[in-house]
């Protein structure tokens, strides 16, 4: 029963430790109004949905149930996303596979 718990430890300090260093090395996004929200990977689906949609639009997905591409207004979508839980904010163009090309309108 100990071990489990030693080893539940390892593993949560090893997710937040590298997540801290991809969010000190991940360049800001180049569109504000853009982002590759990624989510604590623990939460379910239809809590990293609801989280996202309260921060933006929702304007695809990324290769983890846990990484959404949002679109919302530049000046305030990146504390809305903090705020609704997001561990790490990328540029959806620098974060490879986790946030595949999107197809979006063409105004």
């Amino acid at each position: 029963m100990i071990r489990t718990a030693w080893r539940a430890l390892l593993v949560g300090l090893g997710i937040v430790g590298t997540l801290a260093m991809a969010a000190g090395a991940a360049p800001p996004p180049v569109k504000p109004d853009r982002l590759a929200v990624v989510f604590p990977p623990w939460w379910s689906r239809a809590h990293v949905t609801a989280a996202a949609a309260s921060a933006g639009d929702i304007v695809g997905a990324g290769s983890a149930p846990f990484i959404l591409i949002l679109r919302g207004d530049g000046a305030g979508l990146d504390a809305r996303s903090r705020r609704a839980g997001a561990l790490l904010l990328l540029d959806p163009a620098a974060a490879g596979v986790c946030a595949p090309p999107v197809q979006e309108p063409r105004s």
